[in-house]
């Protein structure tokens, strides 16, 4: 994991770290730190090396209104089609049920310096990372 002394206070950074990243309809579940043995597989069939799981909701964890959101991550959407990633919809499901799961993106074969800069142009304060034969790394984009 990136240092992460940035401007994330440490209740947000604990949340994150306890998220769960989910693709239900491909039954993927990742967390942060853990090997993933269906991840992997999942990479291994599809040739991929690497990943991302980024959001565009909330920027900078502020709350904004369901269609902001919306807004928000159709723009995240074509950002990564004009890239011609392939990607799949999932959700990062927080821990604290009072929080709402946030939509997101899993985009396959992404290199972390542009998981990094599409985090940064949604404003997120961080991004999921990962890559065959590592663990899900939190990634500070501030």
């Amino acid at each position: 994991m990136d240092d992460i002394s940035g401007n994330i206070d440490q209740p947000l950074l604990d949340a994150y770290l306890a998220t769960i990243y989910e693709v239900k309809h491909l039954g993927l579940q990742i967390k942060i730190g853990e090997e993933n043995g269906h991840l992997e597989e999942f990479l291994v069939d599809n040739n991929m090396f690497s990943w991302a799981f980024i959001s565009a909701w909330n920027p900078y964890s502020k709350e904004v209104s369901a269609e902001e959101n919306e807004i928000r991550h159709s723009k995240l959407v074509k950002m990564v089609e004009a890239k011609k990633f392939p990607f799949s919809e999932g959700y990062g499901v927080p821990s604290n049920e009072k929080w709402e799961a946030e939509k997101s993106l899993m985009i396959l074969g992404i290199s972390r310096r542009e998981a990094i800069f599409f985090g940064k142009r949604m404003e997120q304060n961080a991004i999921v990372w990962g890559r065959l034969g590592g663990v899900a790394e939190l990634v500070i984009t501030r």
